[in-house]
């Protein structure tokens, strides 16, 4: 495709080469109008195309000679970006309509993210010749098209498997080929005989003792979370069992654990159908995660009217109303089921499978079947972890809420993105930009601060977060639905988080407004970004502290009066520590008994999590006659 201008002036560049040479330039095009073509396939003499929308339809062309397809006047049979600047009866003079198009919420016909494909001529799958075989990298919805002559076509659903971005033949027999993004493979569409089916009911799987009240099945043990994924303002349970009751998990830190073939994980959704009032809780859906050998694969339950049992819920998903009411007004929303294939596009390898099944999510305090303390703790005195234990959950990082204001801003916000984006946004994970939200890393190496975006909306000015505007920070735009942006995260959700729309918003505008690298901080405080004596191993006011040091602790570098100093008092057998820190600072103190020997404080609040800033106090029992401290800060 070579889009050009006729006879006109323009002079632009591709891939950074100027066009200086008009005369050079080929002034004809085949089609026009396409805004994000992704896989072509010709079949004969026809050239199909699948075409990535932007907010709400995805569409499939078959291209001809002088076709326009519309953008950003039209994105498919509905107005563009641009609509308002259209030609005078552009719709019916100048658009080729697609051949097909989908949108977000369809149960079996829906996807963010067309894949296109090809038209099956092999010979193994009688059912399929001559059908336009496409999918959708989002839903991981797999479709056959059949052509109706002027008649709309048709449209089935053949299976599910997310990821796929290409579609393939085999030379030898013509088989569709599928290239796999997120399982790192390639695939072949194959007919089979399924060998067994799922329990069609949930009581038949045989996890609940009693649907009543949800009692578990002996082995089936409940947890919690530190912040759940947000879902529409459901509320959530969980559990997990492991196979024949001795199975473990490798633990680590901050990456996934690895998780025995045979676990499964459920979690049980709930919703308040007059919002605000726990009473009114409706059950809604059951999810079912099982890890096997390979992977893993999930199924959901939809529960009845009556609450009383659930029934297995569509291969391709389900979508229904549930007519909520806020404030004695209706709210109603629409409750999506996700297909299989779409619980396995968030449920990655690449993310561990079981999402909120790691160190920072289970570091709380909560009874598992009688015994309680720190789900950690219970889980490692009971034999569930192999090789590497955790220590103690006191010095292990967790998730913070939105509404815990003893952390700083960002570091809530930094929870929130982990938690609801990081399962694709990272090293190595399945989506395709540059950012990366795991908590555990400086903000700098996120690449959120001014990054760049697949999409910045025409706006060069917009990047993924821009301190002091949240109008041109996309990621907010994407979470709050506004500027023009579609919903991220893609799945699992139809309805704005405002608790946390607002958490970021106030972030944009406020601490991250006045946030410092240490590169600011040198030049205001020695007019120079590279002055020798601004260097971080320098300490100019000989107070024995060094510039870097004085950055992190929020003292003065040139005044020696100004120094980190905490303060220590001892009363009644406690001892309390306090000192003064700059926002988004974290710490660890370490204690000794003979300044020789130093370790973490094992108490609660010397995890190194952020603060919000000026005065910490810290008051905890002595440990020992003689006990000394010292303070690691650390920026963030």
């Amino acid at each position: 495709f070579v889009h050009t201008t006729r006879g006109g002036t323009w002079n632009g560049s591709f891939n950074g080469a100027a066009i200086t040479n008009l005369a050079a330039v080929r002034d004809e095009f085949w089609a026009v109008g396409l805004r994000n073509p992704w896989r072509m396939s010709f079949d004969g003499a026809d050239l199909w195309c699948g075409d990535v929308g932007q907010n709400q339809l995805e569409e499939v062309d078959i291209i001809q000679k002088g076709g326009n397809y519309g953008w950003a006047y039209r994105e498919a049979n509905i107005n563009g970006a641009k609509s308002a600047a259209a030609p005078a009866n552009f719709n019916t003079l100048y658009h080729t309509p697609p051949i097909y198009h989908y949108d977000r919420n369809t149960a079996n016909f829906n996807g963010n993210s067309v894949t296109g494909g090809l038209v099956y001529r092999g010979t193994r799958i009688g059912s399929l010749a001559g059908k336009y075989i496409f999918g959708d990298y989002g839903s991981g919805n797999i479709w056959s098209l059949q052509r109706n002559g002027s008649n709309p076509p048709t449209v089935q659903r053949l299976t599910g498997e997310g990821g796929i971005v290409a579609f393939g033949t085999d030379p030898s027999n013509q088989d569709v080929l599928l290239a796999d993004y997120d399982g790192n493979r390639i695939l072949r569409l194959a007919t089979t005989t399924v060998a067994g089916t799922f329990p069609v009911i949930l009581s038949a799987t045989g996890l609940f003792s009693d649907l009543t009240d949800l009692a578990p099945a002996p082995g089936l043990l409940p947890y919690s979370v530190n912040l759940p994924a947000w879902s529409d303002h459901a509320g959530k349970q969980h559990w997990f069992i492991v196979p024949d009751g001795s199975s473990s998990f490798g633990w680590a830190g901050e990456s996934p654990w690895s998780l025995p073939a045979g676990t499964i994980w459920v979690e049980h959704f709930e919703m308040e159908m007059q919002r605000g009032i726990p009473a009114s809780r409706k059950r809604v859906e059951t999810r079912v995660l099982v890890k096997n050998a390979t992977a893993a694969y999930g199924v959901s339950y939809r529960w009845n009217d009556a609450g009383t049992e659930a029934a297995l819920a569509a291969d391709g998903g389900e979508n229904f109303l549930l007519n909520v009411t806020d404030g004695g007004n209706p709210a109603p929303q629409t409750w999506r089921i996700p297909s299989r294939s779409e619980c396995m596009n968030c449920h990655s390898p690449q993310a561990g499978h079981a999402l909120s099944f790691n160190t920072r999510q289970l570091n709380l305090d909560q009874s598992i079947l009688g015994h309680p303390g720190n789900q950690l703790d219970i889980l490692r005195q009971n034999s569930f972890f192999t090789g590497t234990q955790p220590g103690s959950p006191n010095l292990l990082p967790r998730q913070l809420r939105p509404d815990e204001s003893a952390f700083s801003i960002e570091a809530r916000v930094r929870s929130y993105l982990a938690v609801n984006c990081s399962n694709c946004h990272k090293s190595g994970g399945t989506a395709p930009t540059s950012w990366d939200g795991r908590a555990e890393l400086p903000l700098d190496d996120t690449g959120l601060l001014l990054g760049n975006a697949n999409n910045n909306g025409g706006d060069p000015l917009a990047k993924l977060i821009v301190p002091g505007s949240s109008a041109r920070s996309i990621t907010l735009s994407r979470i709050a639905l506004t500027n023009g942006f579609t919903r991220m995260p893609p799945l699992g959700s139809n309805l704005t988080d405002q608790t946390d729309v607002n958490l970021l918003t106030n972030w944009i505008n406020g601490e991250l407004v006045t946030r410092q690298t240490y590169a600011e901080w040198r030049n205001d405080h020695f007019n120079s970004p590279s002055s020798t004596e601004g260097a971080p191993a320098e300490d100019p006011d000989g107070d024995g502290s060094d510039n870097q040091s004085e950055f992190l602790a929020g003292t003065l570098p040139l005044d020696g009066s100004s120094d980190f100093h905490p303060q220590i008092n001892s009363t009644g057998g406690n001892v309390k520590l306090s000192f003064t820190l700059p926002v988004n600072r974290s710490f660890t103190i370490q204690t000794s008994a003979d300044l020789g020997q130093w370790s973490p404080w094992d108490i609660p609040g010397n995890q190194g999590l952020p603060v919000a800033g000026n005065l910490v106090e810290i008051t905890r029992p002595l440990a020992a006659e003689k006990q000394f401290f010292r303070i690691e800060i650390r920026g963030n």
